[in-house]
């Protein structure tokens, strides 16, 4: 049902192109065959769609702070690259702006692709040629505040996350779009806007936890560039539900665990429920809509 209310969202919308921020599956880093159901339900989009992983795809940062995480290794990253293609990229919209994808879970990973990644990235930067700059990315640069310094899941390790805003400070002007944390949220960190994109599948509200600021709904950002100029709107469709998955953290055996085996959402993953399974579990943690005006129709470049 999901799948299908994207579809229809998108197919009424008809957007020049579509970036998806992440976790196209809930198990694809440790289920192959939803990585390759995932894949097969986006071919039947019209619109041009780019990929980054999340970590529900590919498995989650390192160190693992938390335990217990699926976390990213050489072979979960080449068996996401074989069903989604890169996992960072870069490209050229129209004469003004440049959209770089990245993984956030390669950074501080060892994984062979950490050190392309940061090569790519000072590629991107440095031959920009004074273009502004759309970063989509799965997790957002900070969970609550710049100043963190203890490393969370919910967002780039402190680390990373202050080499990374060194090198993008060259760029002229710079939007960082992120999903994972299931809500909508806009902030500002120096020069660099940044748009939190909700989950296009459900909201996760952690009894217990301090409001974050921003909206926990799903839908998606639609952006709309003209020229130099940039601007955004939050989209609820009405053909999306809004489900909180909040409570399954009450779960002793964790959140992780309880979907795994949650019967009501018929979550068996074999036989002839596979195909209403996959359809079901894979809604995206983040997804932009972008709409480009004038001459500009297509995403072009690298």
């Amino acid at each position: 049902m999901a799948c299908r209310a994207r579809r229809t969202a998108w197919s009424t919308e008809a957007p020049d192109l579509i970036v998806c921020t992440g976790d196209m599956t809930f198990s694809g880093a440790d289920v192959q065959d939803e990585l390759a159901f995932a894949s097969r339900q986006f071919e039947r989009i019209a619109s041009q769609v780019l990929f980054v992983p999340g970590n529900h795809d590919i498995g989650n940062s390192l160190p693992d702070v938390r335990g217990g995480e699926i976390p990213i290794t050489e072979e979960r990253w080449h068996i996401y690259r074989q069903y989604f293609g890169n996992d960072c990229w870069f490209r050229d919209v129209g004469s003004s702006w440049r959209f770089i994808g990245l993984n956030s879970m390669l950074f501080g990973s060892s994984v062979a692709g950490e050190a392309h990644q940061w090569d790519m990235l000072e590629e991107a930067i440095r031959t920009g040629h004074d273009r502004s700059v759309m970063i989509f990315q799965h997790k957002p640069l900070y969970h609550r505040v710049p100043s963190e310094t203890a490393p969370t899941q919910s967002a780039i390790y402190p680390e990373h996350r202050a080499r990374l805003k060194g090198v993008l400070a060259r760029a002229r002007q710079l939007v960082v779009c992120s999903g994972h944390i299931h809500h909508y949220r806009t902030a500002r960190w120096g020069k660099i806007a940044q748009i939190w994109a909700p989950a296009t599948s459900f909201t996760i509200g952690i009894p217990g936890q301090k409001p974050l600021g921003g909206t926990r709904r799903v839908g998606y950002p639609r952006h709309t560039l003209d020229g130099e100029s940039h601007r955004h709107e939050f989209v609820e469709p009405c053909q999306f539900i809004n489900m909180d998955f909040g409570n399954w953290g009450r779960d002793s055996r964790g959140f992780h665990a309880r979907y795994e085996t949650e019967q009501l959402r018929g979550l068996v993953l074999s036989g002839a429920t596979q195909t209403d399974v996959f359809e079901t579990a894979s809604g995206t943690a983040g997804l932009e809509g972008i709409h480009s005006t004038g001459s500009v129709r297509t995403a072009r470049g690298s």
